[in-house]
């Protein structure tokens, strides 16, 4: 995989104490962009760490699931190849021994980005990621959000979705 800016993500994650409550009322604007129930499982090929995911849709149900290398280029900067696959594909790879991790993400959309807040199943674990077009970006965290943030996660590689997967035996 060589460098290629349209295949980069670049993002900051951040620990909370627990899922943010979202004001309400009139003024209030603050509804998920996007409910997801996310299953990913992690293969090691070769050497090389393989992602399937099936993303479901909160609302309408609707799966799709993918396949990914991700390559950390630097801390918070990543190389990711991904690709459509069929339901068959996933199935086939989660019948076999792995790693997976199973979380719920909320998306909303504040200052124009889009804040993914993840809530882990199997682990008391919450956390923020925020997708940026350069790692130095200044953000503001929303107000209702900032007293929650514990401390920032990005580059810290014992809390990548992968260091924190559970190995299922098959």
């Amino acid at each position: 995989m060589g460098d290629n800016k349209d295949n980069l993500e670049i993002e900051r994650k951040f620990l909370l104490r627990n899922t943010p409550v979202f004001p309400n009322g009139e003024n209030s604007d603050r509804t998920p962009v996007k409910r997801l129930l996310i299953h990913q499982v992690y293969i090691e090929i070769d050497g090389i760490v393989n992602r399937y995911r099936m993303t479901e849709d909160m609302r309408t149900d609707e799966r799709v699931y993918h396949h990914c290398i991700k390559k950390v280029l630097s801390p918070g900067v990543f190389e990711e190849i991904e690709e459509e696959i069929e339901k068959s594909k996933f199935d086939e790879v989660s019948e076999s021994t792995h790693r997976y991790i199973i979380k719920v993400r909320t998306v909303y959309n504040e200052n124009g980005f889009n804040w993914e807040i993840d809530n882990y199943i199997e682990m008391k674990l919450v956390t923020l990621e925020v997708e940026l077009d350069d790692i130095n970006q200044d953000i503001e965290i929303p107000e209702y959000i900032k007293p929650l943030v514990i401390s920032e996660l990005t580059g810290q590689k014992e809390f990548s979705n992968h260091s924190l997967s559970t190995i299922q035996e098959m």
